[in-house]
């Protein structure tokens, strides 16, 4: 089995008060598609993205056909990448419904 898609988890450093934010970018190879978004939480939540899949829920583990990625940005940086990005969650199931959706070219409010 190779690699189907890339998921990237992407925060900022941390502030003056020592919060950062947190976004992924996940980019299906098979049709090229990519879906961004910010959400609520932490590593640990785009991580259980790859426990949410249809390919993980059928063997009952991780999706290891998926490509994890962690990166971190200036503040100023991350600011300026996920301006007009949307909001997907913070729960691995809502997220993965998000990307689905996305993907799929369904409307997510």
């Amino acid at each position: 089995m190779g690699i189907t898609a890339t998921l990237e988890a992407i925060y900022s450093k941390r502030d003056r008060a020592g919060n950062c934010s947190w976004a992924f970018r996940y980019t299906d190879h098979a049709s090229g598609k990519t879906v961004c978004a910010t959400i609520s939480g932490g590593e640990s939540n785009i991580y259980g993205i790859l426990r949410e899949t249809d390919e993980a829920k059928r063997t009952n583990d991780w999706d290891r056909s998926v490509r994890f990625e962690c990166h971190a940005l200036k503040i100023r940086g991350w600011n300026r990448l996920t301006k007009g990005w949307g909001y997907a969650g913070c729960v691995p199931a809502d997220l993965y419904k998000y990307i689905k959706a996305q993907l799929s070219g369904e409307v997510q409010s």
